[in-house]
């Protein structure tokens, strides 16, 4: 776990906090992030440009003239493009730029952009914000205080109005609750400035499920991907090989079937897979491979 300390307003240390490595010391994955990033930008974008075309603009559809002997370049219609108040070629029509994003993509490139705060000493925690009078320049004063940069990212553990209106007129800040924040906005400001209200919260919703997959083991339950065609059977034999001393009670197994998955104009398959839900005796040795996660 990574130790930082806790500032209060006036920007003196007031003490420290361990941050979880579930949720603020994962590998950053640049392509998540960029991914998130980009869904965001396109999913706020209105695409309502519009242009008329030939057949939407006004005008008569009758030749201006005969096809031929007139001395004159044939024509069809006078909405025809080459002329004034002709319909454009390619009109732009409105449109949906939004696409597609897995929750599991978008919760690891929200943790990968909070891991990357962090690990670039982007992130300033502080016990708490409060006003008594929304001022501009005590939320100034407050960031001063900090030494945080100047665009900088406020996440409050919850909507607060005082610290809302104080900073409404610090055009590159911007103030956000624990459950509103977004891969965006964390990677635009220069300083994520934390309370200490919200990182409990972030911490209890993106490291609490995390922690659900390890807490089976407490049962002596252990899940492992398998082959494809290993039986129950061959399973329990190869885990009671591999790790000593283990004794197999149940052996539960889940097939995990190929999913048609869709990027842009690819249309592609997930690889099939199978799982194994071991179940060990109450007299047998714990596997050690997951002690201590």
């Amino acid at each position: 776990m990574a130790n930082v300390s806790v500032f209060n307003m006036e920007g003196k240390e007031v003490g420290k906090i361990d941050l979880s490595d579930k949720v603020f010391g994962v590998e950053p994955n640049e392509n998540l992030l960029h991914l998130a990033v980009v869904q965001q930008l396109a999913n706020n974008r209105q695409g309502t440009q519009k242009a008329k075309t030939r057949s939407e603009v006004s005008g008569s559809t009758a030749k201006p003239w005969r096809q031929k002997g007139t001395g004159h370049a044939r024509q069809g219609s006078t909405r025809s493009p080459q002329w004034r108040h002709g319909g454009v070629v390619f009109a732009p029509v409105p449109r949906d730029y939004s696409f597609k994003l897995n929750k599991k993509e978008k919760r690891a490139a929200l943790l990968s952009a909070l891991s990357d705060r962090l690990a670039g000493g982007k992130i300033i925690v502080v016990d708490q914000i409060t006003f008594e009078e929304p001022k501009t320049k005590n939320f100034v004063k407050v960031l001063e205080n900090l030494k945080a940069a100047e665009k900088a990212l406020v996440v409050l553990g919850a909507d607060d109005a005082s610290v809302v209106r104080a900073s409404g007129n610090v055009p590159s800040v911007k103030t956000s609750t624990a459950n509103t924040i977004n891969v965006y906005d964390l990677m635009n400001a220069q300083t994520v400035i934390l309370t200490k209200d919200a990182v409990a919260k972030i911490e209890e919703v993106y490291a609490v499920l995390t922690e659900k997959s390890m807490n089976i083991t407490a049962e002596k339950k252990y899940t492992f991907y398998v082959h494809p065609e290993a039986n129950k059977i061959q399973i329990k034999e190869a885990v009671e090989k591999l790790f000593e001393g283990t004794k197999v009670k149940k052996v539960n197994t889940i097939t995990c079937r190929a999913k048609t998955k869709r990027r842009g104009m690819t249309v592609g398959k997930t690889a099939k897979g199978k799982k194994a839900v071991v179940t060990l005796a109450e007299d047998s040795k714990d596997i050690e491979f997951f002690t201590g996660l």
